[in-house]
C-alpha cells in the first residue's frame, strides 16, 4: 500500500525524493526540482507535486531555525548547509503553485479528509520559509 499523509515527507514520492538526496546531499537537485516545478506550465501531475512539497520542505528546513526533516534524515540539514540564495523565494512559490487550480495533489486532497490538515502542513512550510517558526 502507498503512503499517503499530510505531512511534507509522507507518501512514496517524497520518501523516495528525500531518501536519494540523503545518499547524495546536493542542493542542485532540490533547486532543478523546484525550478522544474515553477516553470511548468498547464497542469501539475499529482507525483511532481509530491517532490516538490518535499523540495520546498527541505529549503524551509534549512533556513531558519526550523526544521521538518524526518528524525531519520535530521543529519540532511548539516549535509547540505544554507541553501542557495532565491531557494526560499522559489519554495514560496512553488507551494502556491501546489495548492493552486492546476494541482493534482490538491485535487486529490481535496476528494478526501485531510485537505485541511495537508493545508496546515503547506502553511507551516510558508512560515519557515517566512523566517517564522
Amino acid at each position: 500500500m502507498a503512503a499517503w499523509a499530510p505531512g511534507p515527507f509522507d507518501n512514496d514520492e517524497a520518501a523516495d525524493f528525500i531518501e536519494d538526496l540523503a545518499e547524495a546531499p546536493d542542493w542542485r537537485t532540490v533547486t532543478a526540482l523546484l525550478e522544474h516545478v515553477s516553470n511548468l506550465n498547464g497542469y501539475l501531475e499529482e507525483p511532481e507535486g509530491e517532490m516538490a512539497v518535499a523540495a520546498a520542505a527541505i529549503v524551509a528546513s534549512c533556513v531558519g531555525a526550523g526544521s521538518v526533516l524526518p528524525d531519520t534524515h535530521a543529519e540532511l540539514k548539516a549535509a547540505l548547509g544554507a541553501p542557495p540564495e532565491g531557494s526560499a523565494n522559489l519554495a514560496r512559490k512553488v507551494l502556491a503553485r501546489v495548492v493552486g487550480t492546476a494541482s493534482e495533489l490538491d485535487e486529490t486532497w481535496q476528494e478526501g479528509d485531510g485537505h485541511d490538515a495537508w493545508l496546515t502542513q503547506i502553511a507551516g512550510l510558508q512560515s519557515l520559509l517566512n523566517g517564522q517558526s
